[in-house]
């Protein structure tokens, strides 16, 4: 296992490109203050990362990609984050119940080094909605979990907590999303704008009846970029309305 996981980092390594690893910096806030502060990138898009990572699936254990989380690097990092996505596929195909709470908790336990806004959204709903989906999660279970990350003063579980909805929404599971929409709408970061926003425009695309009614009583408490986000699908006149209204 040692063996692949420094085979792994080695060819991550060796397709590095410098200038697009400093436009990366730049579009992911590493800057002194900004919420990405002291990341490095080694310059590698997504799919690049998702070639690399292919003959490994399978092949590293939990442990290994828990030693990959340590690397200083962006897209090391994101390997190991889409090996443990996965591997939750895997187990959940086998209905592997107790390898999906291995990894929950070791995701859980190093959610930190998900430290920007596509190692989360790249990762939390495919591992979560596994687990959910295998555990046969019930909503009050569900919820506890989701407000631990909710209530964390972390940005990235913050984050983690909203975009875990998608898992539920894709089953028709709405009322996860209503609820972290409605506690995030006084929360100060526009990444959260935006994750809140993003996740009620696809609960839309289930229900826009129901969105409509969430719309109706929080509208006007909104941060203007999540409304702007959840009424995207909306048609123009639509929008325009609740943006008038807002």
């Amino acid at each position: 296992m040692i063996h692949h996981t420094a085979e792994l980092t080695a060819q991550i390594l060796a397709a590095a490109n410098p200038e697009k690893a400093r436009h990366l910096m730049r579009f992911f806030k590493t800057g002194e203050g900004q919420y990405g502060y002291g990341d490095q990138f080694l310059g590698l898009p997504v799919p690049v990362t998702r070639a690399l990572i292919k003959p490994f699936m399978g092949k590293l254990s939990l442990e290994a990609c828990g030693s990959l989380l340590d690397s200083p690097w962006h897209e090391i990092r994101l390997a190991a984050l889409l090996l443990m996505v996965n591997a939750a596929e895997r187990m959940r195909k086998k209905h592997d119940l107790p390898g999906l709470t291995e990894l929950v908790t070791l995701y859980d336990r190093r959610l930190e080094r998900a430290n920007n806004w596509d190692l989360i959204d790249l990762s939390v709903y495919n591992i979560m909605g596994a687990y959910w989906l295998c555990a046969d999660t019930g909503a009050d279970e569900r919820r506890v979990f989701l407000q631990r990350w909710a209530e964390s003063g972390n940005l990235w579980r913050e984050r983690a907590a909203m975009v875990s909805t998608w898992a539920m929404i894709r089953r028709n599971i709405l009322d996860d999303t209503f609820w972290l929409a409605e506690y995030f709408i006084t929360h100060p970061h526009d990444l959260m704008h935006k994750a809140s926003g993003w996740m009620l425009r696809e609960a839309g695309k289930k229900d826009i009846e129901a969105l409509r009614g969430f719309l109706e009583v929080f509208h006007t408490r909104l941060p203007r970029t999540a409304l702007r986000y959840a009424i995207e699908r909306m048609e123009p006149a639509e929008r325009k309305k609740w943006m008038g209204k807002a």
